[in-house]
């Protein structure tokens, strides 16, 4: 797939040097045979006609015999010559094309191996190239893509398409630009692109390079840190807090208490005292709850994991919320598969996730709609899992709110205290699972949370936060 560079110049792939040593060994080899031969004539000359008057017309027969073998020797040398050179280029270019072909396999080994998917594009648009790694990113064949104008294969509109216009047409590059992108089912993703010029042998461009990683759970694995490392940090903070305002607020509580039964014994308040009165009592419970949450969220205190037998827990739930969402003209729809082993957790808290979902998902259809639970095994980083996930028609979530809804006071409702879903969080946390949101403004959202599979049924675990 990739080849070195070749030089400019035709002759200086042709290793000459070899080859004038090796002619001027031949050239040696043959002027040593033929003075060995001049030698010997003149010996031979000198014994035939010692003491003997030399014949007139020998002399021409015998330059005539020294130039046949100086035309011999110097064919001789020629033709070896022309093998010579002939023989080593062909060995040359021989061990130069096995160079080549084992560079080209570790080219196209590398390529096959990163796992950065690259796609490359010659000067007419036209796919030349694309390793294992873009065919995952992009969830599509190679054989669908190689051969083809990139401008058929990726749609209108598509990001793709944008970052190989820019690049191809305007000489735009970008560097580690995440992207949205759809696969074929309609799956969200984010891809992390990069685009640069492909140069030629010439040094002139060939073309365009693009490499795309799909990096959607590594911002989701960047979101997760990054709210635990705030969890954290407000644990300590919250709990302290939480306890101060308590004693407060139960004296402020229990005075409200005594100065209604004041004003009973001496004949009733006012109208307007009453009033302030039931909005005092009113916003001081609600305080309360609030601190109720508060200290969940900073001190879960100990559970005990065990196995718990999600589908009965579910119907447990769902038989109160059925009642709400007939209320609210909500469609409730339950799908629990019969294959569903016990998971380690804490029916108590696990209750309190769910709770909190499905309420968030009635909140979000206030014109009615449907609300759908689904739980089914899955298998992934080597455990086993039950995915419990509730889907809603709803009004969705912005994508800007996506990532803070973990966060403690972090709320999109005008009534809400910000804590449920950290709380949540927090509770997957403890419980070894995970939790994950998707949603599309208008459409509905989406909420995942997968539970790890108790092992042994008898096994209970304390875990203290």
């Amino acid at each position: 797939m990739f080849r070195p560079i070749p030089e400019a110049a035709f002759l200086r792939r042709v290793p000459y040097r070899l080859i004038a040593a090796v002619l001027l060994m031949l050239a040696l080899v043959v002027a040593v045979i033929l003075l060995f031969s001049l030698e010997q004539e003149k010996l031979l000359l000198q014994g035939v006609t010692q003491g003997k008057t030399v014949p007139t017309d020998l002399f021409p027969a015998l330059w005539q015999s020294r130039r046949d073998l100086m035309l011999v020797a110097l064919i001789v040398f020629l033709v070896s010559a022309i093998g010579i050179t002939a023989v080593i280029t062909f060995l040359h270019y021989d061990s130069t094309i096995r160079t080549l072909e084992e560079v080209k396999g570790l080219a196209r080994h590398i390529l096959q191996s990163i796992p950065t998917g690259v796609l490359t594009l010659n000067r007419r648009g036209i796919i030349t190239a694309i390793n294992p790694s873009a065919e995952s990113v992009l969830k599509r064949a190679s054989i669908d893509m190689l051969g083809y104008s990139y401008e058929s294969v990726f749609t209108e509109g598509n990001p793709i398409r944008g970052a190989l216009d820019a690049a191809l047409r305007s000489h735009v590059y970008m560097s580690q630009r995440d992207l949205p992108y759809e696969h074929r089912d309609r799956t969200p993703h984010t891809i992390r692109v990069s685009t640069a010029e492909l140069t030629g042998d010439e040094g002139q461009s060939a073309g365009v390079i693009l490499q795309a990683q799909d990096v959607t759970e590594w911002l989701a694995l960047e979101r997760r840190v990054r709210v635990a490392e705030k969890l954290a940090a407000l644990h300590t903070l919250s709990a302290g807090v939480a306890h101060e305002l308590r004693n407060p607020l139960s004296a402020i509580d229990l005075n409200l208490h005594l100065l209604e039964e004041e004003f009973t014994e001496q004949g009733g308040a006012a109208k307007h005292a009453a009033h302030y009165l039931q909005v005092l009592n009113a916003e001081c419970r609600r305080l309360s709850v609030i601190l109720d949450n508060f200290m969940k969220f900073a001190r879960p205190g100990v559970i005990g994991l065990h196995a718990v037998d999600l589908p009965a827990l579910m119907a447990h739930i769902m038989a109160p919320m059925q009642f709400e969402a007939d209320e609210r003209r909500i469609d409730l729809e339950q799908h629990v598969g019969l294959d569903i082993p016990p998971v380690l957790g804490d029916e108590t808290q696990i209750s309190q996730v769910l709770v909190n979902i499905v309420v968030n998902a009635f909140h979000a259809m206030p014109n009615g709609g449907r609300c759908r639970i689904t739980a089914e095994p899955r298998t992934g980083e080597g455990k086993r899992w039950v995915a419990i996930e509730v889907s809603d028609t709803g009004i969705g979530i912005e994508p800007d709110d996506l990532p803070r809804l973990f966060e403690p006071f972090y709320t999109t409702k005008s009534s809400g205290t910000g804590l449920g879903l950290a709380i949540a969080y927090r509770i997957m946390q403890d419980h070894d699972g995970t939790i994950q949101v998707s949603s599309v403004p208008g459409s509905g959202t989406t909420v995942v949370l997968q539970f790890p599979v108790a092992v042994d049924e008898q096994q209970r675990v304390v875990v203290t936060s």
